[in-house]
């Protein structure tokens, strides 16, 4: 069977979109996403759900809402923050691996200010393993984060549950999950809490998460990604169709 990709102007979409179900998964106190039928084929002659869903599953935008009371809401936050030409950076990681500066310098495409900054890891490939996709993924120290800030980018973008490294919020996993976090050695220089989050709000970075799609295809290009979120007024986080334009 042929595949026949989709063109926009000329250029070829790829989709880096999570896909969304009841079995997506979940942070320690998100709810599981539901789907409920409202009306069936078989009574109703067709078909409507209701969706519950935490705007922080999937692949989705954290606006600075989330943690500045008077930070922008997603609904705030305008579209050239978003969308633009974009650098996907091939940094593989294993368990708790930390993305730092090295990481990204070593890009044969340089990241230049303005770029949006997409981490590749290889981690979507577990997105369906919850245990594994969510407590033992790799993500950006200080270090890493500090650059980016320097280098003036537009987003940041990673096909993990966060860009910034999990240690960043371990308070909450070592009293949830001791088996698993009982052996790790957080340096809290590396990893201060939630340092990722809040350090790139202040320069007006906005966060997206939960890449994955077609991501492996992208590695070491210089595309134009489009993240569209849903404008939900005064919420800090939307779920978004992520797609890259490219010219092949």
């Amino acid at each position: 069977m042929v595949t026949i990709r989709t063109q926009v102007a000329g250029r070829s979409v790829y989709d880096l979109t999570q896909p969304l179900s009841p079995q997506t998964p979940r942070s320690s106190d998100h709810p599981a996403v539901k789907f409920e039928s409202v009306r069936w084929f078989s009574r109703h002659g067709l078909r409507t759900t209701n969706i519950t869903i935490n705007a922080h599953v999937g692949t989705h935008v954290d606006a600075p809402a989330l943690y500045n009371h008077d930070g922008a809401s997603i609904d705030e936050v305008g579209l050239d923050r978003l969308c633009g030409t974009c650098v996907v950076v091939d940094v593989p990681k294993d368990q708790w691996g930390e993305i730092g500066p090295e990481d990204l310098e070593a890009s044969p495409v340089p990241i230049e200010p303005g770029d949006i900054v997409v981490l590749r890891t290889g981690w979507h490939r577990h997105y369906w393993d919850e245990e594994r996709y969510i407590l033992k993924a790799p993500g950006l120290g200080k270090e890493g984060i500090d650059w980016l800030v320097e280098h003036g980018v537009r987003l940041v973008g990673a096909d993990l549950p966060s860009p910034e490294h999990i240690f960043m919020r371990s308070r909450q996993w070592k009293d949830l999950r001791p088996d698993i976090f009982a052996s790790a050695e957080i340096d809290p220089e590396r990893f201060p809490p939630s340092y990722g989050h809040k350090t790139l709000f202040q320069h007006g970075i906005c966060l997206l998460e939960g890449l994955g799609g077609e991501i492996d295809a992208l590695v070491g290009k210089r595309v134009d990604l489009l993240t569209l979120p849903l404008k939900y007024v005064g919420v800090e986080a939307s779920q978004a169709r992520v797609v890259a334009l490219v010219t092949e």
